[in-house]
């Protein structure tokens, strides 16, 4: 299947920004970023002062933080990345490129969402947001992400859940079609979102009575609407 690609603004350098010492002005450079970011984006200072990176990588990343935040991506969803790499020890670079990436593709996620209403409204959940940029990093593609959201029209609350689940669906070896032929009739019963990994326990279960996928998967399709739990579900198809 053919995937399509977005156009989209990447503002980005692929090198890191240096800048003369002595240190001072790498000091005086950093103390001015800081002073332009957001409120929520001045624990990035915080977390660069628990590093060991040199000023130069520190200013690198503070500019990356800013260009952020100018493009209306919020950056404390680039936080925990950081914070992450830190607590890891791993190397600035490493840690920058992972940035950037990220930064990337929150800007191809927008840029994704903003195609349908149910993407918009989707696009104020920050989490959402997130979650979307999640899946374009781990290879799900645009068109399979278009039809989760658009699954989603009636019941955005279960947008990530959902996704989560496809996720595993796709990891459990079922394919594409009746994964999301699975995912849709699930967002419309009344089924809690918070408890929709629950049918992996039910392939699980039916795996160890002997009962193929393409048997299981109809079955749970047909009575999800008789049930109001995995509970309840689970005592009509086995």
């Amino acid at each position: 299947m053919r995937r399509r690609t977005l156009s989209v603004k990447r503002p980005f350098a692929a090198g890191g920004i240096r800048f003369p010492r002595p240190s001072f002005i790498g000091l005086l450079c950093t103390a001015l970023l800081v002073a332009s970011l957001p409120v929520c984006a001045q624990s990035v200072e915080s977390a660069l002062a628990r590093s060991r990176y040199s000023q130069d990588h520190k200013v690198t990343i503070i500019t990356l933080f800013t260009e952020t935040a100018e493009s209306d991506i919020p950056t404390d969803l680039l936080l925990p990345k950081l914070e992450e790499g830190i607590a890891k020890g791993i190397p600035a670079p490493r840690v920058l490129g992972a940035l950037r990436r990220e930064a990337e593709n929150l800007m191809q996620a927008r840029a994704l969402m903003l195609h349908s209403e149910e993407g918009k409204r989707l696009l104020a959940d920050p989490a959402s947001w997130a979650r979307t940029a999640n899946l374009m990093a781990v290879g799900v593609s645009i068109e399979e992400i278009e039809e989760l959201i658009a699954l989603c029209n009636r019941r955005i609350e279960g947008f990530r859940p959902a996704t989560y689940l496809y996720v595993a669906l796709l990891e459990w070896g079922l394919g594409r079609k009746p994964a999301l032929d699975l995912i849709g009739p699930l967002l419309v019963s009344s089924i809690p979102p918070d408890s929709y990994m629950g049918v992996m326990d039910l392939l699980a279960g039916g795996r160890r009575r002997r009962i193929p996928p393409e048997e299981l998967v109809p079955r749970i399709q047909r009575h999800l609407e008789h049930a109001n739990s995995i509970k309840e579900l689970e005592k009509w198809i086995y």
